[in-house]
């Protein structure tokens, strides 16, 4: 009977974790380059110095630990994540240098397709 109770827990606890969305929340998503110089006053911007405490900032440290921050040392190796090395030279991650003075390049998740709703 335990074996069984066992079996059904681990079942559960190893299939959870696959059905969420970690690694970016929307709120912290923008619609522009955050990491070009001209766009770095933007009113939403989360390296505005006047947004540094603003509770959609991925930057402020209350969110440092937040499950869908992107700079959350967590997420860190997420694949849809721009902070994750291995995406350095991906042509969506607005980190990329080739993106540095692109202000179209959002900063969003990486690998979506271009169509998908938020």
């Amino acid at each position: 009977m335990w074996i069984v109770v066992l079996l059904l827990l681990l079942l559960l606890f190893s299939v959870s974790p696959a059905l969420a969305d970690s690694g970016f929340d929307e709120k912290y998503e923008r619609d522009y380059n955050i990491f070009n110089p001209a766009n770095r006053y933007a009113p939403d911007n989360p390296l505005n110095p006047a947004q540094k405490y603003a509770p959609d900032n991925a930057f402020n440290p209350a969110n440092r630990f937040d499950p869908g921050n992107p700079t959350n040392p967590a997420n860190r190796y997420n694949p849809n994540n721009p902070f994750n090395p291995a995406n350095q030279y991906n042509p969506q991650n607005p980190l990329n240098p080739a993106n540095q003075y692109n202000p179209s390049s959002p900063f969003a998740p990486l690998n979506r397709p271009l169509d998908s709703e938020r």
